[in-house]
Protein backbone atom coordinates (compact mmCIF):
# COMPACT_ATOMS: atom_id res chain seq x y z
CA UNK A 1 0.00 0.00 0.00
CA UNK A 2 1.22 3.75 -0.99
CA UNK A 3 1.82 5.95 2.00
CA UNK A 4 0.97 9.42 1.31
CA UNK A 5 3.14 12.66 2.40
CA UNK A 6 3.01 14.65 5.03
CA UNK A 7 -0.45 16.60 5.57
CA UNK A 8 -2.15 13.98 3.24
CA UNK A 9 -5.10 13.90 5.56
CA UNK A 10 -5.80 17.01 4.00
CA UNK A 11 -6.33 15.59 1.01
CA UNK A 12 -9.55 13.69 1.11
CA UNK A 13 -11.08 17.17 2.63
CA UNK A 14 -9.62 19.44 -0.73
CA UNK A 15 -11.55 16.51 -2.70
CA UNK A 16 -14.27 18.97 -2.11
CA UNK A 17 -13.41 21.02 -4.73
CA UNK A 18 -11.30 19.13 -7.20
CA UNK A 19 -10.84 16.95 -9.97
CA UNK A 20 -10.96 13.73 -8.28
CA UNK A 21 -12.52 12.28 -11.61
CA UNK A 22 -15.93 12.33 -10.64
CA UNK A 23 -18.04 14.84 -12.72
CA UNK A 24 -17.46 15.63 -16.67
CA UNK A 25 -20.46 16.07 -18.77
CA UNK A 26 -19.78 18.42 -22.47
CA UNK A 27 -22.26 18.83 -24.96
CA UNK A 28 -20.81 18.38 -27.88
CA UNK A 29 -18.59 15.58 -26.51
CA UNK A 30 -19.73 13.85 -23.54
CA UNK A 31 -16.72 13.21 -22.01
CA UNK A 32 -17.60 12.11 -18.69
CA UNK A 33 -21.11 9.73 -19.57
CA UNK A 34 -23.73 11.00 -16.32
CA UNK A 35 -26.27 8.19 -16.16
CA UNK A 36 -27.00 6.40 -13.35
CA UNK A 37 -25.25 2.83 -13.27
CA UNK A 38 -22.48 3.61 -15.40
CA UNK A 39 -19.45 2.77 -13.64
CA UNK A 40 -15.25 2.66 -14.60
CA UNK A 41 -12.39 0.76 -12.56
CA UNK A 42 -9.04 2.29 -12.59
CA UNK A 43 -5.85 0.23 -11.49
CA UNK A 44 -2.46 1.58 -10.66
CA UNK A 45 0.42 0.66 -12.92
CA UNK A 46 1.54 -1.32 -10.02
CA UNK A 47 -2.07 -3.12 -9.00
CA UNK A 48 -2.11 -2.61 -5.67
CA UNK A 49 -4.28 0.19 -5.72
CA UNK A 50 -7.96 0.30 -7.07
CA UNK A 51 -10.36 3.50 -8.04
CA UNK A 52 -14.39 2.51 -8.72
CA UNK A 53 -16.16 5.71 -10.09
CA UNK A 54 -19.94 5.22 -10.16
CA UNK A 55 -23.35 7.48 -10.48
CA UNK A 56 -26.01 6.15 -8.41
CA UNK A 57 -29.47 7.01 -7.44
CA UNK A 58 -31.55 9.20 -7.96
CA UNK A 59 -31.96 10.66 -4.39
CA UNK A 60 -33.96 12.88 -2.47
CA UNK A 61 -32.08 15.44 -0.51
CA UNK A 62 -34.08 18.23 0.90
CA UNK A 63 -36.97 17.68 -1.19
CA UNK A 64 -34.69 18.00 -4.19
CA UNK A 65 -33.43 14.59 -6.59
CA UNK A 66 -29.67 14.47 -6.93
CA UNK A 67 -27.28 11.96 -8.39
CA UNK A 68 -24.83 10.84 -6.46
CA UNK A 69 -21.24 10.38 -7.58
CA UNK A 70 -19.04 8.18 -5.77
CA UNK A 71 -15.57 7.19 -5.60
CA UNK A 72 -14.59 3.83 -3.65
CA UNK A 73 -10.76 3.90 -3.12
CA UNK A 74 -9.18 0.57 -2.19
CA UNK A 75 -5.86 -1.31 -1.44
CA UNK A 76 -6.51 -4.91 -3.79
CA UNK A 77 -6.58 -7.55 -1.05
CA UNK A 78 -7.59 -6.19 1.44
CA UNK A 79 -10.69 -4.77 3.15
CA UNK A 80 -9.40 -1.21 3.82
CA UNK A 81 -12.06 1.16 1.23
CA UNK A 82 -12.56 4.27 1.30
CA UNK A 83 -15.88 6.50 -0.56
CA UNK A 84 -15.60 10.22 -1.48
CA UNK A 85 -19.60 10.94 -2.19
CA UNK A 86 -20.81 14.38 -4.09
CA UNK A 87 -24.65 14.87 -4.86
CA UNK A 88 -25.15 16.92 -8.12
CA UNK A 89 -27.44 17.80 -11.19
CA UNK A 90 -26.63 17.97 -14.25
CA UNK A 91 -28.02 21.13 -16.37
CA UNK A 92 -29.43 20.61 -19.90
CA UNK A 93 -26.51 21.70 -21.53
CA UNK A 94 -24.19 18.99 -19.41
CA UNK A 95 -22.89 21.81 -16.95
CA UNK A 96 -22.09 19.75 -13.43
CA UNK A 97 -23.39 21.49 -10.48
CA UNK A 98 -22.36 20.25 -7.13
CA UNK A 99 -25.00 20.51 -4.08
CA UNK A 100 -23.44 18.63 -1.80
CA UNK A 101 -20.73 16.30 -0.78
CA UNK A 102 -20.10 13.95 2.17
CA UNK A 103 -16.71 12.40 3.47
CA UNK A 104 -15.85 10.42 6.21
CA UNK A 105 -12.40 10.62 7.40
CA UNK A 106 -12.30 8.70 10.86
CA UNK A 107 -10.39 10.96 13.51
CA UNK A 108 -10.45 13.79 11.29
CA UNK A 109 -14.70 13.92 11.77
CA UNK A 110 -17.07 13.83 8.36
CA UNK A 111 -17.26 17.19 6.24
CA UNK A 112 -20.95 17.57 4.65
CA UNK A 113 -20.77 20.48 3.03
CA UNK A 114 -23.76 22.06 1.48
CA UNK A 115 -23.11 24.18 -1.80
CA UNK A 116 -26.24 27.01 -1.77
CA UNK A 117 -26.89 28.13 -4.54
CA UNK A 118 -24.74 25.14 -6.10
CA UNK A 119 -21.78 25.51 -7.72
CA UNK A 120 -20.04 24.38 -11.24
CA UNK A 121 -18.49 21.95 -10.73
CA UNK A 122 -17.37 21.09 -14.08
CA UNK A 123 -18.69 23.18 -17.42
CA UNK A 124 -20.54 21.91 -20.12
CA UNK A 125 -17.58 22.06 -22.56
CA UNK A 126 -14.01 22.02 -22.36
CA UNK A 127 -12.14 24.12 -25.08
CA UNK A 128 -8.16 23.76 -24.69
CA UNK A 129 -6.71 26.49 -21.86
CA UNK A 130 -10.17 27.09 -19.97
CA UNK A 131 -9.30 27.33 -16.16
CA UNK A 132 -12.00 27.85 -13.56
CA UNK A 133 -11.78 28.39 -9.42
CA UNK A 134 -13.41 26.15 -7.25
CA UNK A 135 -13.17 27.30 -3.26
CA UNK A 136 -14.48 25.44 -0.29
CA UNK A 137 -14.30 26.32 3.45
CA UNK A 138 -14.66 23.24 5.58
CA UNK A 139 -13.96 22.74 9.17
CA UNK A 140 -11.48 19.67 10.28
CA UNK A 141 -10.80 18.17 13.94
CA UNK A 142 -7.62 18.11 15.24
CA UNK A 143 -6.81 21.44 12.81
CA UNK A 144 -9.64 23.67 12.62
CA UNK A 145 -10.68 25.38 9.91
CA UNK A 146 -9.19 25.19 6.34
CA UNK A 147 -9.97 27.05 3.07
CA UNK A 148 -9.61 24.95 0.15
CA UNK A 149 -9.01 26.85 -3.64
CA UNK A 150 -8.81 24.38 -6.38
CA UNK A 151 -7.45 25.88 -10.15
CA UNK A 152 -8.50 23.46 -12.64
CA UNK A 153 -7.17 23.99 -16.42
CA UNK A 154 -7.64 22.11 -19.82
CA UNK A 155 -3.72 21.84 -20.17
CA UNK A 156 -4.00 19.41 -23.90
CA UNK A 157 -5.96 17.62 -25.66
CA UNK A 158 -4.36 14.40 -26.46
CA UNK A 159 -4.44 10.49 -27.02
CA UNK A 160 -4.06 8.47 -24.16
CA UNK A 161 -3.06 4.40 -24.28
CA UNK A 162 -4.21 2.49 -21.85
CA UNK A 163 -4.06 -1.17 -21.04
CA UNK A 164 -7.56 -1.79 -22.84
CA UNK A 165 -6.62 0.25 -26.08
CA UNK A 166 -5.84 3.85 -26.95
CA UNK A 167 -8.45 6.62 -26.43
CA UNK A 168 -7.99 9.49 -29.04
CA UNK A 169 -8.56 13.30 -28.13
CA UNK A 170 -8.83 12.64 -24.43
CA UNK A 171 -8.80 16.23 -22.37
CA UNK A 172 -6.31 16.71 -19.87
CA UNK A 173 -7.78 18.72 -16.69
CA UNK A 174 -4.84 19.82 -14.64
CA UNK A 175 -5.62 20.36 -11.36
CA UNK A 176 -3.62 22.64 -8.94
CA UNK A 177 -5.12 23.41 -5.32
CA UNK A 178 -3.91 25.01 -1.60
CA UNK A 179 -5.19 24.19 1.46
CA UNK A 180 -4.78 26.83 4.37
CA UNK A 181 -5.03 26.11 7.99
CA UNK A 182 -3.94 27.34 11.14
CA UNK A 183 -1.00 24.90 11.13
CA UNK A 184 0.57 25.03 7.18
CA UNK A 185 -0.50 25.47 3.52
CA UNK A 186 -0.59 22.44 1.29
CA UNK A 187 0.17 22.54 -2.46
CA UNK A 188 -0.84 19.71 -4.57
CA UNK A 189 -1.41 19.02 -8.10
CA UNK A 190 -3.75 16.31 -10.04
CA UNK A 191 -4.42 15.12 -13.29
CA UNK A 192 -7.34 13.71 -14.88
CA UNK A 193 -7.94 12.27 -18.95
CA UNK A 194 -11.24 12.07 -19.96
CA UNK A 195 -12.22 10.39 -23.43
CA UNK A 196 -14.98 11.70 -25.28
CA UNK A 197 -18.29 9.23 -25.14
CA UNK A 198 -16.50 7.13 -22.51
CA UNK A 199 -15.06 8.97 -19.13
CA UNK A 200 -12.18 8.98 -18.03
CA UNK A 201 -9.06 6.53 -18.13
CA UNK A 202 -6.15 7.80 -16.99
CA UNK A 203 -5.59 8.95 -13.40
CA UNK A 204 -2.17 10.92 -11.68
CA UNK A 205 -1.93 11.55 -8.16
CA UNK A 206 1.05 13.74 -8.31
CA UNK A 207 1.54 14.16 -4.41
CA UNK A 208 1.73 10.17 -4.62
CA UNK A 209 3.36 9.58 -7.69
CA UNK A 210 0.78 6.89 -8.59
CA UNK A 211 -0.64 6.23 -12.45
CA UNK A 212 -4.08 4.77 -12.68
CA UNK A 213 -5.22 3.13 -16.08
CA UNK A 214 -8.64 2.20 -17.26
CA UNK A 215 -8.81 -1.27 -16.69
CA UNK A 216 -12.59 -1.82 -17.46
CA UNK A 217 -16.50 0.12 -17.86
CA UNK A 218 -19.63 0.11 -18.35
CA UNK A 219 -22.24 2.42 -20.09
CA UNK A 220 -25.56 2.20 -19.46
CA UNK A 221 -27.75 2.11 -22.51
CA UNK A 222 -30.49 4.32 -22.44
CA UNK A 223 -33.71 2.64 -21.44
CA UNK A 224 -35.98 1.93 -24.34
CA UNK A 225 -40.03 2.28 -23.80
CA UNK A 226 -42.27 0.03 -22.32
CA UNK A 227 -44.62 -2.03 -24.41
CA UNK A 228 -48.31 -2.35 -23.21
CA UNK A 229 -48.75 -4.96 -20.53
CA UNK A 230 -50.99 -8.01 -22.07
CA UNK A 231 -54.64 -8.40 -21.35
CA UNK A 232 -55.22 -11.22 -19.57
CA UNK A 233 -56.88 -14.17 -21.33
CA UNK A 234 -60.45 -15.56 -19.72
CA UNK A 235 -59.90 -19.09 -17.72
CA UNK A 236 -60.71 -21.85 -19.56
CA UNK A 237 -63.11 -24.46 -18.85
CA UNK A 238 -59.79 -27.00 -18.06
CA UNK A 239 -58.56 -23.85 -15.37
CA UNK A 240 -61.59 -24.02 -13.52
CA UNK A 241 -61.64 -27.51 -13.29
CA UNK A 242 -58.38 -27.68 -11.78
CA UNK A 243 -58.72 -24.83 -9.46
CA UNK A 244 -61.78 -26.32 -8.15
CA UNK A 245 -60.32 -30.02 -7.32
CA UNK A 246 -57.51 -27.77 -5.40
CA UNK A 247 -59.90 -25.84 -3.04
CA UNK A 248 -61.41 -29.52 -2.55
CA UNK A 249 -58.53 -30.77 -1.40
CA UNK A 250 -56.97 -28.06 0.55
CA UNK A 251 -60.28 -27.67 2.12
CA UNK A 252 -60.44 -31.40 3.14
CA UNK A 253 -57.63 -31.50 4.77
CA UNK A 254 -57.87 -28.35 6.75
CA UNK A 255 -61.10 -29.92 8.19
CA UNK A 256 -58.90 -33.35 8.71
CA UNK A 257 -56.52 -31.44 10.86
CA UNK A 258 -59.51 -29.58 13.08
CA UNK A 259 -60.89 -32.58 13.68
CA UNK A 260 -57.63 -34.51 14.43
CA UNK A 261 -56.80 -32.00 16.88
CA UNK A 262 -59.64 -31.93 18.56
CA UNK A 263 -60.42 -35.34 19.73
CA UNK A 264 -56.48 -35.81 20.71
CA UNK A 265 -56.82 -32.71 23.18
CA UNK A 266 -60.11 -34.56 24.36
CA UNK A 267 -57.95 -37.85 24.60
CA UNK A 268 -55.06 -37.00 26.47
CA UNK A 269 -57.33 -34.69 29.39
CA UNK A 270 -59.33 -37.92 29.74
CA UNK A 271 -56.64 -40.16 30.37
CA UNK A 272 -54.30 -37.85 32.11
CA UNK A 273 -54.07 -38.78 36.14
CA UNK A 274 -53.04 -36.13 38.65
CA UNK A 275 -49.92 -36.74 40.60
CA UNK A 276 -49.20 -35.85 43.99
CA UNK A 277 -46.92 -33.04 44.28
CA UNK A 278 -43.18 -34.02 45.27
CA UNK A 279 -40.79 -32.12 47.19
CA UNK A 280 -38.66 -30.06 44.86
CA UNK A 281 -34.97 -31.01 44.27
CA UNK A 282 -31.85 -28.47 44.98
CA UNK A 283 -29.45 -28.76 42.30
CA UNK A 284 -25.94 -27.49 43.49
CA UNK A 285 -24.44 -25.18 41.15
CA UNK A 286 -22.57 -26.22 38.06
CA UNK A 287 -19.36 -24.60 38.70
CA UNK A 288 -17.45 -23.62 35.25
CA UNK A 289 -14.33 -25.25 34.51
CA UNK A 290 -11.28 -24.15 34.68
CA UNK A 291 -8.37 -24.34 32.01
CA UNK A 292 -5.01 -23.85 30.78
CA UNK A 293 -3.69 -22.63 27.80
CA UNK A 294 -0.38 -22.20 26.37
CA UNK A 295 0.28 -19.11 23.63
CA UNK A 296 3.83 -19.17 21.91
CA UNK A 297 4.54 -15.44 21.40
CA UNK A 298 7.34 -14.54 18.47
CA UNK A 299 10.24 -12.11 19.09
CA UNK A 300 8.64 -8.67 18.37
CA UNK A 301 5.26 -7.64 17.60
CA UNK A 302 2.06 -10.31 17.90
CA UNK A 303 -1.80 -10.04 17.71
CA UNK A 304 -3.16 -12.02 20.39
CA UNK A 305 -6.71 -12.15 21.95
CA UNK A 306 -6.93 -13.39 25.67
CA UNK A 307 -8.21 -17.25 25.48
CA UNK A 308 -9.56 -17.49 29.20
CA UNK A 309 -11.34 -15.58 31.41
CA UNK A 310 -8.70 -14.89 34.46
CA UNK A 311 -9.73 -14.81 38.04
CA UNK A 312 -8.84 -11.10 38.31
CA UNK A 313 -8.87 -9.19 35.28
CA UNK A 314 -6.71 -8.18 32.98
CA UNK A 315 -5.29 -4.49 32.74
CA UNK A 316 -2.49 -3.28 30.31
CA UNK A 317 -0.04 -3.38 33.14
CA UNK A 318 -0.91 -6.25 34.25
CA UNK A 319 -1.15 -8.12 30.94
CA UNK A 320 2.05 -6.50 29.84
CA UNK A 321 3.84 -7.69 32.81
CA UNK A 322 2.80 -11.35 32.34
CA UNK A 323 4.01 -11.59 29.01
CA UNK A 324 6.97 -9.26 29.56
CA UNK A 325 5.96 -6.82 26.95
CA UNK A 326 7.07 -3.37 25.84
CA UNK A 327 4.15 -2.73 24.51
CA UNK A 328 0.02 -3.17 24.23
CA UNK A 329 -2.09 -1.48 21.66
CA UNK A 330 -5.60 -1.86 21.24
CA UNK A 331 -7.85 -0.37 18.98
CA UNK A 332 -11.24 1.88 20.79
CA UNK A 333 -14.37 0.49 18.91
CA UNK A 334 -16.05 3.82 19.85
CA UNK A 335 -12.96 6.53 18.67
CA UNK A 336 -11.80 4.20 15.85
CA UNK A 337 -8.52 5.50 17.41
CA UNK A 338 -5.97 3.22 18.37
CA UNK A 339 -4.45 3.56 22.16
CA UNK A 340 -0.98 2.21 23.89
CA UNK A 341 0.32 1.09 26.91
CA UNK A 342 4.48 0.73 27.07
CA UNK A 343 6.35 -0.19 30.03
CA UNK A 344 7.38 3.58 30.89
CA UNK A 345 3.44 4.63 31.83
CA UNK A 346 3.13 4.16 35.33
CA UNK A 347 -0.98 3.48 36.04
CA UNK A 348 -2.47 0.36 35.03
CA UNK A 349 -3.80 1.78 31.31
CA UNK A 350 -6.62 0.16 29.67
CA UNK A 351 -8.79 -3.11 30.71
CA UNK A 352 -8.53 -5.99 28.57
CA UNK A 353 -11.27 -7.96 27.34
CA UNK A 354 -12.81 -10.97 25.96
CA UNK A 355 -12.98 -11.72 22.36
CA UNK A 356 -10.90 -8.02 21.23
CA UNK A 357 -7.76 -7.97 19.87
CA UNK A 358 -4.49 -6.65 21.08
CA UNK A 359 -0.90 -5.83 20.09
CA UNK A 360 1.90 -6.31 22.13
CA UNK A 361 5.27 -6.41 22.12
CA UNK A 362 7.85 -9.40 23.10
CA UNK A 363 11.43 -8.42 22.75
CA UNK A 364 12.74 -11.97 23.90
CA UNK A 365 9.37 -14.13 23.12
CA UNK A 366 8.51 -17.22 24.07
CA UNK A 367 5.54 -19.57 25.69
CA UNK A 368 3.21 -17.91 28.01
CA UNK A 369 0.71 -19.73 29.93
CA UNK A 370 -2.88 -18.02 30.35
CA UNK A 371 -5.45 -19.98 33.43
CA UNK A 372 -9.50 -19.05 34.18
CA UNK A 373 -12.39 -19.99 32.72
CA UNK A 374 -14.02 -19.97 29.71
CA UNK A 375 -15.67 -16.11 28.80
CA UNK A 376 -19.12 -15.44 30.04
CA UNK A 377 -19.72 -14.60 26.68
CA UNK A 378 -18.64 -17.74 24.51
CA UNK A 379 -19.82 -21.27 24.11
CA UNK A 380 -17.89 -23.79 26.33
CA UNK A 381 -17.35 -26.82 25.14
CA UNK A 382 -18.33 -30.29 27.03
CA UNK A 383 -14.51 -31.88 27.58
CA UNK A 384 -12.21 -29.63 25.47
CA UNK A 385 -10.31 -26.28 26.13
CA UNK A 386 -11.76 -23.84 24.65
CA UNK A 387 -10.33 -22.90 20.61
CA UNK A 388 -7.24 -20.77 20.13
CA UNK A 389 -7.12 -17.33 20.42
CA UNK A 390 -5.97 -15.49 17.30
CA UNK A 391 -2.81 -15.20 16.96
CA UNK A 392 -0.55 -13.75 14.41
CA UNK A 393 2.84 -12.41 13.78
CA UNK A 394 5.34 -10.65 11.16
CA UNK A 395 8.80 -9.75 11.01
CA UNK A 396 8.65 -6.04 10.78
CA UNK A 397 7.60 -3.34 12.73
CA UNK A 398 4.14 -2.64 11.37
CA UNK A 399 3.45 -0.84 15.04
CA UNK A 400 5.16 1.89 16.23
CA UNK A 401 4.18 3.90 19.13
CA UNK A 402 5.89 7.48 19.86
CA UNK A 403 4.97 7.94 23.76
CA UNK A 404 5.94 11.37 25.74
CA UNK A 405 5.85 12.76 29.28
CA UNK A 406 4.84 16.29 28.84
CA UNK A 407 5.00 19.16 31.18
CA UNK A 408 3.74 22.01 32.28
CA UNK A 409 0.48 21.99 30.41
CA UNK A 410 -2.49 24.40 31.09
CA UNK A 411 -5.40 23.21 33.04
CA UNK A 412 -8.38 22.45 30.78
CA UNK A 413 -6.90 23.13 27.77
CA UNK A 414 -6.69 20.16 25.14
CA UNK A 415 -3.72 19.25 23.16
CA UNK A 416 -2.67 17.51 19.84
CA UNK A 417 0.56 15.18 19.40
CA UNK A 418 1.79 14.67 15.95
CA UNK A 419 4.57 12.50 14.94
CA UNK A 420 5.32 12.27 11.52
CA UNK A 421 7.71 9.55 9.61
CA UNK A 422 10.18 11.87 7.91
CA UNK A 423 10.61 9.14 5.43
CA UNK A 424 7.28 7.67 4.34
CA UNK A 425 5.60 10.92 5.31
CA UNK A 426 3.02 9.22 7.23
CA UNK A 427 1.59 10.57 10.33
CA UNK A 428 0.52 9.69 13.91
CA UNK A 429 -2.60 11.83 16.35
CA UNK A 430 -3.25 11.51 19.47
CA UNK A 431 -5.83 13.81 21.52
CA UNK A 432 -4.99 14.61 24.67
CA UNK A 433 -5.83 17.05 27.92
CA UNK A 434 -4.10 18.46 30.96
CA UNK A 435 -5.59 15.31 32.98
CA UNK A 436 -3.37 13.02 30.75
CA UNK A 437 -0.25 12.02 32.45
CA UNK A 438 1.96 10.93 29.35
CA UNK A 439 0.44 10.70 25.54
CA UNK A 440 0.82 8.03 22.88
CA UNK A 441 0.53 8.53 19.10
CA UNK A 442 0.58 5.04 17.25
CA UNK A 443 1.52 3.85 14.18
CA UNK A 444 -0.31 0.55 13.03
CA UNK A 445 -1.39 -1.37 9.74
CA UNK A 446 -3.45 -4.42 10.03
CA UNK A 447 -2.18 -5.56 6.92
CA UNK A 448 1.18 -5.97 8.85
CA UNK A 449 3.08 -3.71 6.62
CA UNK A 450 5.96 -1.74 8.21
CA UNK A 451 5.34 1.57 9.31
CA UNK A 452 9.04 2.71 10.46
CA UNK A 453 12.45 1.35 10.21
CA UNK A 454 16.25 1.61 12.22
CA UNK A 455 17.71 4.97 10.93
CA UNK A 456 14.02 6.66 9.83
CA UNK A 457 13.82 10.02 11.22
CA UNK A 458 10.49 11.23 13.37
CA UNK A 459 8.77 14.73 13.75
CA UNK A 460 6.94 15.35 16.61
CA UNK A 461 5.14 18.46 17.45
CA UNK A 462 3.02 19.21 20.06
CA UNK A 463 -0.44 21.58 19.02
CA UNK A 464 -3.01 23.45 21.80
CA UNK A 465 -6.47 23.02 20.83
CA UNK A 466 -6.28 26.12 18.55
CA UNK A 467 -3.78 24.88 16.43
CA UNK A 468 -0.68 26.67 17.93
CA UNK A 469 2.84 25.04 17.87
CA UNK A 470 3.13 24.56 21.69
CA UNK A 471 6.38 22.34 21.71
CA UNK A 472 8.93 21.28 19.21
CA UNK A 473 8.93 20.76 16.23
CA UNK A 474 11.78 18.21 17.57
CA UNK A 475 13.07 15.53 15.32
CA UNK A 476 13.98 11.71 16.42
CA UNK A 477 16.11 8.91 15.03
CA UNK A 478 14.66 5.19 15.17
CA UNK A 479 16.98 3.05 16.60
CA UNK A 480 17.34 -0.77 16.99
CA UNK A 481 16.86 -0.21 20.44
CA UNK A 482 13.14 1.70 19.62
CA UNK A 483 12.53 -1.23 16.82
CA UNK A 484 13.12 -3.81 19.31
CA UNK A 485 10.77 -2.01 21.98
CA UNK A 486 8.11 -1.06 19.70
CA UNK A 487 8.08 2.66 20.89
CA UNK A 488 10.32 5.78 21.01
CA UNK A 489 10.00 8.09 24.29
CA UNK A 490 10.92 11.41 24.76
CA UNK A 491 9.96 14.24 27.16
CA UNK A 492 7.90 17.72 26.06
CA UNK A 493 7.52 21.08 27.82
CA UNK A 494 4.99 23.43 26.89
CA UNK A 495 6.69 26.35 26.13
CA UNK A 496 9.92 24.92 24.26
CA UNK A 497 9.22 25.94 20.91
CA UNK A 498 12.06 25.05 18.16
CA UNK A 499 12.92 28.06 15.89
CA UNK A 500 11.10 27.67 12.48
CA UNK A 501 13.54 29.81 10.65
CA UNK A 502 17.36 30.19 11.07
CA UNK A 503 18.61 33.62 11.72
CA UNK A 504 21.51 35.83 12.71
CA UNK A 505 21.08 38.55 15.81
CA UNK A 506 22.94 41.31 16.54
CA UNK A 507 25.61 41.05 18.46
CA UNK A 508 25.63 42.62 22.17
CA UNK A 509 27.39 44.37 23.52
CA UNK A 510 27.23 46.65 20.69
CA UNK A 511 29.86 48.97 20.66
CA UNK A 512 32.16 46.55 22.43
CA UNK A 513 35.45 46.70 24.49
CA UNK A 514 37.14 43.96 24.35
CA UNK A 515 34.60 41.57 23.94
CA UNK A 516 30.92 40.14 22.67
CA UNK A 517 28.53 37.72 22.02
CA UNK A 518 26.70 36.57 18.73
CA UNK A 519 23.64 35.31 18.85
CA UNK A 520 22.04 33.01 16.62
CA UNK A 521 19.21 30.56 16.27
CA UNK A 522 18.71 27.21 13.95
CA UNK A 523 15.23 26.09 12.52
CA UNK A 524 17.55 22.45 11.72
CA UNK A 525 21.15 21.12 13.14
CA UNK A 526 23.96 21.91 11.16
CA UNK A 527 27.63 22.55 11.20
CA UNK A 528 27.77 26.42 12.11
CA UNK A 529 31.18 28.90 11.18
CA UNK A 530 31.25 32.25 11.97
CA UNK A 531 33.53 34.23 9.83
CA UNK A 532 35.01 38.24 11.21
CA UNK A 533 36.40 39.91 8.55
CA UNK A 534 37.64 44.00 8.51
CA UNK A 535 35.75 46.53 6.48
CA UNK A 536 38.93 46.24 3.70
CA UNK A 537 36.94 42.62 3.43
CA UNK A 538 40.71 41.10 5.20
CA UNK A 539 39.27 37.15 7.40
CA UNK A 540 40.30 38.52 10.97
CA UNK A 541 39.00 34.82 12.74
CA UNK A 542 37.10 32.45 11.79
CA UNK A 543 34.88 30.42 14.69
CA UNK A 544 34.52 26.73 14.29
CA UNK A 545 31.23 26.20 16.56
CA UNK A 546 30.38 22.50 15.34
CA UNK A 547 27.44 20.52 14.87
CA UNK A 548 24.80 22.46 16.38
CA UNK A 549 21.35 20.62 17.01
CA UNK A 550 18.13 23.07 16.41
CA UNK A 551 17.66 25.07 18.94
CA UNK A 552 18.04 29.40 19.78
CA UNK A 553 21.83 30.38 20.88
CA UNK A 554 20.66 33.77 22.41
CA UNK A 555 21.83 33.94 25.72
CA UNK A 556 25.69 34.07 27.02
CA UNK A 557 25.52 30.47 28.28
CA UNK A 558 24.80 29.33 24.18
CA UNK A 559 25.59 32.19 22.09
CA UNK A 560 28.66 32.20 20.00
CA UNK A 561 31.99 34.38 22.23
CA UNK A 562 34.43 36.10 20.60
CA UNK A 563 36.74 38.06 22.86
CA UNK A 564 38.12 40.47 20.22
CA UNK A 565 41.67 38.70 18.92
CA UNK A 566 42.43 37.90 15.48
CA UNK A 567 43.80 34.24 15.03
CA UNK A 568 47.40 35.15 15.71
CA UNK A 569 45.98 36.08 19.82
CA UNK A 570 46.99 39.81 19.16
CA UNK A 571 43.68 42.12 19.82
CA UNK A 572 42.52 44.18 16.73
CA UNK A 573 41.90 47.75 16.69
CA UNK A 574 39.04 49.54 16.93
CA UNK A 575 36.81 50.12 14.02
CA UNK A 576 34.02 48.69 11.90
CA UNK A 577 34.12 45.01 11.44
CA UNK A 578 31.23 41.90 10.30
CA UNK A 579 30.40 38.70 11.30
CA UNK A 580 28.73 36.21 9.21
CA UNK A 581 27.05 33.02 10.46
CA UNK A 582 27.55 29.96 7.70
CA UNK A 583 25.63 27.13 7.46
CA UNK A 584 25.14 24.54 4.88
CA UNK A 585 22.25 25.95 3.49
CA UNK A 586 22.34 29.82 5.13
CA UNK A 587 24.75 32.86 5.80
CA UNK A 588 23.72 36.41 7.20
CA UNK A 589 25.99 39.24 7.82
CA UNK A 590 25.82 42.14 10.22
CA UNK A 591 27.81 44.58 11.42
CA UNK A 592 29.29 45.59 14.64
CA UNK A 593 31.74 47.95 16.32
CA UNK A 594 34.56 48.06 18.67
CA UNK A 595 35.07 50.97 20.72
CA UNK A 596 38.36 51.74 22.69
Amino acid sequence: MKVTKFMSWLKPFLVLSIVCGFTFTATAQNYYPAMVGNSWVLLSTDGAERRTYTFEGPETVDGEELILMKVAKETVGTDAVEFDKSWVTVAEDGEILLHQVAFDRGIYGTIEETYDPPVTNYPAAFPLGQTWEIVTEAELQLVGAATITSTVEVAAIEDVETPIGVFKDCVKVETNRKAVTAITIVREREILWLAPDVGPVKFFDDTRGIVFDLASYNLVEPAAEEMPAAEEMPPTEETTEETAEEVTEETTEEITEEVTEETTEETVEEVTEVEEPTEPMVEEPVMPKAYGFDVTLEPGLNMISIPLMPEKPYTAKSLAAMLEATLVIRLDVATQQFSAYTSLDEDEGFGIDGGMGYIVNTPTGGMVKFTGKAWDNQPEAADDAPAAPVLSTAKNTWAFVVTSDIRDMETDTGYVLVAKNLRTGTIATETLTSEAKRSSAVWADLNRKSVVEAGDKLEIVLYDERGHIVSGPFQRTVSTDDIRNAFLSLQLTVGDVQPQDTILAQNYPNPFNPETWIPYQLSKSAEVSIYIHNVAGHLIRTLDLGLKPTGSYMTPSTAAYWDGKNAAGERVASGIYFYTLQTTDFAATRRMVILK
